[in-house]
């Protein structure tokens, strides 16, 4: 696989998305994609099926590499939040000349990275926040700057290792080599997030399969996640059992007239639902699917909401919500989501790309696209200072099919 070529993994509940970026210019352009559904591989983001899920993966890659024609080889690969805790720390040092060099940034961030990890989780991110010099906190880069005392606060994501194990092994067991773990909703914000929204505070919402995964980010920084074990999957059960239909069914009802009750500009147009196996189809007034929609998906925003409340106290959020993923195409979503949270919301299409923007004009893209982006910029950070943003994980040599964990190469730090 060529040098400039990026490729994004998002395993995902209901589907696996490959993204295939090449780097022009030091730009991005989107050359292939591919997806398959994962047929009961994962549930909730968790691999619970290895080998329906290696085929799963297989499958999109073979997709993505006819698009792109290339063979592909290694991957960005996601890790949804259900998966991951995030832990807060701070650490404090005395600036030894009166004038903070990059070698006392690394020494505050190293102090501030020591804490108790349990033997069972492993680190995916270690996410600064903020300097604060003698007390002065909104610093981003305190290089220079003349001080006694030189504070950094963290925000720590970790994984659990069996999880993060399986998905090694699953892309092992598919012929790839996985470069670097992002976060699923930090690798979503880097595709579909302005810096300027970033900056002045945002909350992004996945509407996932399996889960609903909550990200604040203010001053430019990862402050908040938040995973509520609610999906997609749970619209169609509702559906299924409603209507009654087959799952298969509603998921299709789902996708073709899917909407919330505000969106309906024909509450009695006439929708057909295939019946159970042995039934006849039956003719039913499309505001019932609404309904059905409606009460699930207002479930979910009022949850989601009260998270958002607590987060507002400290980090405000000027610049409202963004939503992504599949279920954020269900007509009339984004209003009522905005009426829940206060705010203006908008819909997240993947942006900061070129090449096929047309196909991947999508919120369900929005991860994968996200993985691409999160690996240039990885990329590029290693370039720029590989001392500095190499190890920000700490793998050891456990065993994940064949030893594949001895392939790996870096994992990274982020200042955001």
């Amino acid at each position: 696989m060529p040098q400039d070529l990026i490729v994004g993994l998002d395993i995902g509940t209901t589907k696996i998305c490959a993204v295939v970026g090449e780097v022009r210019d030091q730009q991005v352009d989107i050359v292939g994609l591919g997806s398959a559904p994962t047929a009961g591989g994962l549930r909730k983001g968790v691999v619970v099926n290895i080998e329906s899920t290696v085929r799963a993966i297989r499958r999109a890659v073979e997709e993505a590499e006819t698009m792109a024609g290339c063979e592909i080889r290694s991957v960005y690969a996601g890790v949804g939040g259900g998966q991951t805790k995030v832990i807060n720390s701070q650490g404090i040092i005395a600036i030894k000349d009166r004038e903070v060099t990059p070698a006392d940034m690394e020494r505050v961030i190293d102090t501030a990275r020591t804490v108790a990890i349990p033997s069972d989780r492993e680190v995916i991110h270690t996410l600064v926040q903020d300097f604060l010099i003698d007390g002065q906190d909104g610093i981003k880069d305190p290089v220079g700057i003349h001080g006694v005392r030189l504070e950094c606060k963290v925000h720590i994501v970790t994984g659990a290792v069996t999880s993060l194990n399986n998905i090694m092994k699953c892309a092992n067991r598919a012929g790839l080599e996985v470069n670097g773990i992002a976060l699923q909703s930090l690798a979503a914000g880097e595709a579909v997030l302005t810096d300027e929204e970033k900056e002045l505070g945002v909350a992004l919402v996945d509407f996932g399969g399996g889960t609903t995964d909550l990200a604040i980010f203010a001053e430019n920084a990862l402050r908040h996640n938040f995973v509520l074990p609610v999906g997609g999957n749970n619209l169609t059960n509702d559906i299924a059992v409603g209507l009654p239909t087959s799952l298969t069914h509603a998921e299709e009802l789902k996708k073709h007239y899917g909407a919330c009750l505000n969106a309906l500009t024909d509450p009695d147009e006439i929708m057909e639902v295939p019946g159970l196996t042995g039934r006849e189809t039956q003719s039913m007034p499309r505001n019932r699917l609404a309904e059905i929609i409606h009460m699930r998906v207002a479930e979910i925003l009022n949850l989601v909401a009260k998270e958002i409340q607590r987060a507002r106290f400290i980090h405000p959020l000027h610049s409202g919500a963004v939503l992504v993923g599949g279920t954020a195409m269900v007509d009339g979503l984004a209003e009522l989501a905005g009426e829940t949270f206060g705010m203006h919301t908008r819909i997240g299409y993947p942006m900061g790309v070129s090449g096929l923007i047309d196909v991947i004009h999508d919120p369900s893209y929005a991860t994968g696209v996200g993985l691409v982006l999160y690996g240039f910029r990885s990329q590029q950070k290693n370039q720029r200072s590989p001392d500095r943003w190499s190890s920000g994980g700490r793998w050891s040599n456990r065993s994940s099919g064949g030893g594949f964990m001895a392939k790996i190469k870096k994992w990274f730090r982020e200042v955001v």
